[in-house]
């Protein structure tokens, strides 16, 4: 398809790397940049859901909201963060090499 289908699978992928990354070093970036990255999820899972209407474009939204817990330090379950963050990375990957 199109630039944006690359362009949104780039800004995926560097925006769960920076999730990664705060998850495993417990702060390698500032608590602001990983909320911005995981908001982007959020907001992007609810634009696509419209625009495509598409109920499967929610589940970055729900994948969001999800991570948006290890990093206040709620909750962190390393299988669902391993099913999420995955679940994010393919979908990156797919947009990438639309």
């Amino acid at each position: 398809m199109g630039l944006e289908y690359k362009l949104t699978g780039v800004i995926q992928l560097i925006a769960v790397s920076i999730v990664i990354l705060y998850i495993l070093t417990d702060g390698a970036f500032s608590r602001t940049i990983v909320i911005v990255s995981v908001l982007f999820f959020i907001v992007k899972g609810v634009a696509f859901a419209f625009m495509k209407q598409s109920i499967l474009s929610l589940s970055d939204t729900i994948a969001g909201i999800y991570l948006l817990l290890p990093v206040f330090g709620i909750f962190s379950n390393t299988i669902l963060n391993i099913i999420f963050i995955g679940w994010l990375i393919q979908k990156g990957i797919v947009y990438l090499f639309r």
